[in-house]
């Protein structure tokens, strides 16, 4: 299985629009040093023909045209993809509005939970994803029940805790089933685990993780009260469903000893001082056994 990182900031990517903060400011102005990042998006294929996409940032277009074994080919017509489906874990925004910038007619394959799917057809914006017959197919997906992608490629979706995004609060009162997903990918009898976002590391997280090779980990916030020493008001990191790194009870302390060949942090935002590779933060999860992962790797 080849596995494709091709965005790694939170929302927003970074440097973020409209942040002048000591981080965004150097990214705007020595991008040698800190180097953008665009929002999360990851990719995997089996065979490097046929992709499968884990949610759908809006830097996605970006990210197609930026990855040439995403992009159509002439010799297979004039419209084609080799996309054959996306994975939602989540309706988030950050994940989901990508989806608009493939709304060119294409037939799509969307595997999601069942309230995601309620979610989305409630908005009207995603209706353009069914402007002609068999547009859209949905697969619902459920907890602990794995299914196969690619023919070899098994997929279990993990259930993590937490709500429905803001924009969709009226349905977390009425609307059964997980707000957010991770993902386990096994190919040949091995293990990658996918859990950008982690509201808490429970012990089945840990023994998920100690059966895998690769663990793509949240890394949203070095501390809880990350946000607030930029804009004050904001809430801690734990109140928003992350686990910040650092710390007694952060994700490097609570997973040390996890026996995954590979630890990689993904989803950094744009405060996290671990984006400046010069910095202590950098340091202590290099030295911890943890990488901060970059637009672009490839891991297979």
């Amino acid at each position: 299985m080849n596995f494709k990182l091709l965005g790694t900031a939170a929302g927003g990517g970074f440097p973020q629009w409209n942040c002048a903060c000591t981080l965004c400011d150097l990214c705007r102005n020595f991008p040698d040093v800190v180097q953008p990042r665009l929002q999360l998006q990851a990719a995997f294929s089996t065979d490097a023909e046929k992709w499968f996409l884990i949610n759908a940032s809006p830097d996605l277009r970006f990210q197609i045209e930026s990855n040439p074994e995403l992009q159509p080919l002439a010799l297979h017509g004039k419209r084609n993809t080799p996309i054959q489906g996306i994975i939602l874990t989540s309706a988030d925004l950050d994940q989901v509005l990508g989806l608009l910038l493939l709304r060119e007619f294409q037939p799509l394959t969307i595997y999601s939970t069942g309230v995601v799917r309620r979610v989305l057809e409630a908005n009207s914006f995603f209706r353009m994803l069914e402007r002609v017959p068999n547009q859209l197919t949905w697969v619902e997906i459920h907890p602990g029940k794995a299914f196969t992608l690619g023919d070899q490629v098994t997929c279990t979706p993990i259930s993590l805790s937490g709500s429905l995004p803001y924009y969709a609060r009226e349905f977390n009162a009425e609307e059964p089933g997980p707000a957010s997903l991770g993902l386990l990918l096994e190919a040949d009898g091995r293990r990658l685990a996918y859990t950008p976002s982690l509201p808490e590391i429970t012990e089945a997280i840990r023994e998920m993780y100690d059966s895998c090779e690769v663990i793509l980990v949240d890394g949203t916030f070095w501390s809880d009260a990350e946000l607030s020493r930029t804009h004050s008001g904001t809430p801690l990191a734990r109140s928003i469903g992350h686990v910040p790194m650092s710390g007694d009870d952060g994700t490097i302390a609570l997973l040390a000893g996890i026996s995954a060949r590979q630890r990689i942090f993904v989803h950094i935002n744009n405060t996290n001082p671990v984006l400046d590779t010069r910095g202590p933060e950098y340091k202590y999860v290099s030295d911890a056994g943890w990488q901060i992962g970059q637009d672009g790797w490839q891991l297979n």
